[in-house]
């Protein structure tokens, strides 16, 4: 019988090509067996920072890719059908934004599905208010799946904090905090309250663009506060409910980090804080960007 060697180098080709497009344009975090102190003493959250005290170890036992950009306009358009975004200036590298926790979730699915992966959430129906998603009942996820999917609290501080141990990531001191930051962020003080083009901004040493300013990056993870014990791949150790101390019902809420072009440098673009909303919130402060657990 003949054998046609020649399909094997072709067969191997495409494979890789595929590969290559599945995660494009994301960075390659080394996580795997790494940790990290998360969190603040009383004496570094002072009282201001109250809600962040808990410092613990936080060990992760995967690699991660993470998109070098926020999503896009034109990359949210590509998949989901609409532009949803407050801010529309016939520019589709704008950051997508004015979408809720569940409308980034919804895409992470679609862009999976488009990229042959395996989704990460699951979910029963689909409840819409308006143009946004406010709801899917019956949700459950899997971090650990190959597909895409927002970044835990955990994961982003990692990969922002990238072995820094000071405040900031681009800086150790306090001094010049503002015009430093002003080169990574677009932030109120130079953006005329507008969201702008992504990755106009000098590039965080892991190569990610904006992971400071522009918009507030949506997390996997419920607000609530920390605990001092050390955690192995965090995710939801919250419940949503409870905020320095105080227990609500019915807001239940989800972490965003990076602050956005309403935002300061000096408090929302510190490494460790995170603000919260309800997850059906669609604000034009608020995107994302995906992740993806490195088999």
């Amino acid at each position: 019988m003949k054998k046609n060697f020649a399909i094997i180098p072709l067969l191997m080709m495409m494979c890789l090509s595929s590969f290559a497009q599945t995660y494009n344009n994301m960075a390659l975090i080394h996580s795997k067996n790494q940790s990290f102190m998360m969190g603040w003493t009383k004496e570094e959250a002072g009282t201001e920072w109250a809600c962040f005290i808990g410092k613990h170890k936080v060990t992760f036992t995967y690699n991660l890719y993470m998109d070098s950009t926020l999503v896009t306009q034109k990359d949210y358009m590509e998949l989901m059908g609409i532009n949803p975004s407050a801010h529309q200036t016939g520019n589709l590298k704008l950051p997508v934004e004015k979408v809720s926790w569940y409308d980034a979730v919804l895409y992470c699915n679609a862009r999976s599905k488009r990229d042959k992966l395996d989704t990460v959430y699951a979910y029963t129906s689909i409840i819409k208010k308006d143009t946004s998603v406010s709801g899917l009942a019956g949700l459950e996820y899997d971090i650990h799946k190959n597909g895409y999917r927002l970044p835990t609290n955990a994961e982003y501080e990692f990969t922002e904090r990238n072995g820094n141990k000071g405040t900031y990531f681009f800086a150790d001191t306090l001094q010049n905090i503002d015009s430093l930051g002003n080169l990574y962020a677009w932030s109120k003080f130079n953006s005329d309250f507008l969201t702008h083009e992504v990755a106009l901004k000098k590039a965080h040493a892991l190569g990610l663009y904006d992971i400071i300013g522009n918009v507030f990056e949506w997390c996997s993870d419920w607000e609530g506060p920390y605990s001092a014990e050390a955690q192995t791949d965090p995710v939801d150790v919250a419940d949503g409910k409870t905020e320095c101390g105080t227990r609500w019902i019915g807001s239940e809420k989800k972490m965003a980090k990076g602050g956005s072009y309403r935002t300061d440098i000096f408090g929302h673009m510190r490494i460790n804080y995170h603000y919260k909303w309800p997850p059906a919130t669609a604000s034009p402060e608020i995107g994302f960007r995906c992740v993806a657990t490195k088999k």
